[in-house]
């Protein structure tokens, strides 16, 4: 009886510290300032919207009920975007505008879409993460990029860079077969899909039943097991 009760009363607790909200639709924008950063980590069902500018800027476009249960916090050099633990919102607008001098590092997870308007630059390794159901959009430049790739996330970027590394799995989708590389190197695996381009020369290791396509001059070391898969355009 005791351990019934005890359930009961944690199960009341746990709903208690949960709180659901509808968006109210009047929608508002609030211009926030924080600190330097040189990543961006956005979670849940957020839109973001990406760019390089001259001094940082973030301008949080929401609900009017929501928008002050958006965190927009930076922890060592990373601008975390996030709703505030507890709360969960249906039918909401979430969308946050964030402009940096030196981006290197974006990272999307849950539902998040992460889209670069005009062009990322960066003078070092730009490295973009998805996870989840979450994908990252647009062009950049830098001398390395690596992608990390996993669940049903997608990664769709163009532009130029000298070294490239893709790791993909579960079933993502890797489109990047417009980013201009020298050297790429792809490790795929479970039903994930890949498309890169390189130069010089391309290295791949399909597994699982992940299908790779490459195109370029470069010369192509491929490895396959399973059902793996990889073909030149």
């Amino acid at each position: 009886m005791k351990k019934i009760v005890f359930v009961a009363l944690a199960i009341a607790v746990l709903n208690a510290s949960c709180q659901h909200m509808d968006g109210s639709g009047n929608i508002v924008t609030e211009t926030r300032h924080t600190g330097n950063f040189t990543g961006i980590d956005a979670g849940g069902s957020f839109e973001v919207e990406v760019k390089n500018g001259p001094s940082t800027e973030i301008t949080v476009e929401a609900d009017d009920n929501i928008i002050k249960d958006i965190e927009t916090e930076v922890s060592g050099n990373t601008l975390n975007i996030k709703l505030k633990n507890g709360f969960s919102f249906s039918n909401g607008h979430f969308k946050v505008f964030v402009t940096a001098p030196n981006i290197n590092t974006l990272k999307s997870s849950g539902a998040a879409t992460i889209n670069i308007k005009n062009v990322v630059k960066s003078n070092d390794k730009i490295t973009l993460e998805a996870s989840g159901a979450s994908s990252i959009n647009g062009e950049i430049n830098s001398p390395e990029t690596s992608v990390d790739a996993s669940g049903a996330a997608g990664v769709h970027v163009t532009g130029r860079t000298q070294k490239y590394a893709v790791e993909a799995s579960g079933s993502s989708n890797v489109k990047t077969g417009e980013l201009m590389s020298e050297t790429t190197k792809v490790n795929s695996s479970g039903a994930a899909s890949v498309g890169v381009y390189s130069s010089i020369s391309v290295t791949v290791d399909a597994s699982g039943a992940s299908n790779v396509q490459y195109s370029g001059a470069g010369n192509a070391v491929i490895k396959t097991s399973g059902a793996g898969n990889a073909t030149k355009n």
